[in-house]
């Protein structure tokens, strides 16, 4: 899940972000060329499908590494042979979220959705795209309506979209309907609701000290993956700094 994943920060993203300005300006008329030549999926031969498949996954392996314009090389010469996969535009928002150019990381995510209307996880990626830009009502209102319209997911991934709606709420300073999301949630879940939805109301009374000592304990609890996506939502609402 895309927007499960990290949001980094680092200098070594800003370096990425002007490396791939600038092979997007120096190689953009041929970019256009190959995209407009690719071929439908279904219309693609077995070799051609196995390269395709080839290029996305070693694209995941470098989003996953943080060597994002590589990543995005690849992705291009993917697009260069499909240009209607949903799979590839999902990954290209990836890409893009992890460089922090939310803008184009929505296109991609937009066009991912065109192409399977019924992608659920590129709806959350849509909804996570207001989550980071902080606009929060909207985004509040998108991860209810989508947890409306997708009863049967998997416990893991609610539970972290109703986090994401209680953070909703403490921007918008209303406290009492984050309370009642947390209320939900106790200390034996299988899910870190409870530990981070606490430090997240804890850090909006700005009570820092409380809201790690939250953060302490769920570290003990909780695989670090598990942690970290959660921990990434605290970074992205900006009451604790990535120090990575």
């Amino acid at each position: 899940m895309v927007l499960i994943k990290n949001y980094r920060r680092s200098l070594v993203q800003c370096n990425l972000f002007i490396l791939l300005f600038l092979y997007s300006f120096a190689n953009g008329q041929d970019e256009k060329k190959t995209i407009n030549e690719a071929k439908s999926f279904k219309t693609l031969e077995q070799k051609e499908k196995e390269e395709l498949i080839t290029l996305l996954r070693d694209a995941a392996n470098l989003v996953t590494g943080i060597r994002v314009q590589e990543a995005l090389e690849k992705i291009i010469s993917a697009e260069a042979i499909v240009n209607d996969y949903a799979p590839l535009y999902n990954l290209k928002g990836a890409a893009y979220t992890k460089i922090r150019d939310f803008d184009q990381a929505e296109s991609s995510f937009k066009k991912a959705l065109e192409l399977d209307p019924k992608g659920v996880m590129t709806k959350f990626n849509l909804n996570e795209m207001l989550f980071v830009k902080k606009q929060y009502e909207l985004a509040e209102n998108g991860f209810k309506g989508f947890i409306t319209n997708h009863k049967d997911l998997p416990t893991t991934t609610s539970s972290l979209v109703k986090y994401k709606i209680l953070i909703c709420h403490l921007k918008q300073d209303n406290l009492q309907e984050a309370e009642l999301i947390l209320n939900k949630y106790d200390f034996l879940d299988d899910v870190p609701v409870f530990y981070y939805g606490n430090a997240a109301i804890e850090f909006h009374k700005n009570n820092k000290n409380e809201a790690n000592s939250w953060l302490i304990a769920a570290n003990k609890i909780y695989k670090p993956e598990v942690n970290q996506v959660y921990r990434d939502s605290l970074i992205e609402a900006d009451w604790i700094e990535n120090i990575e």
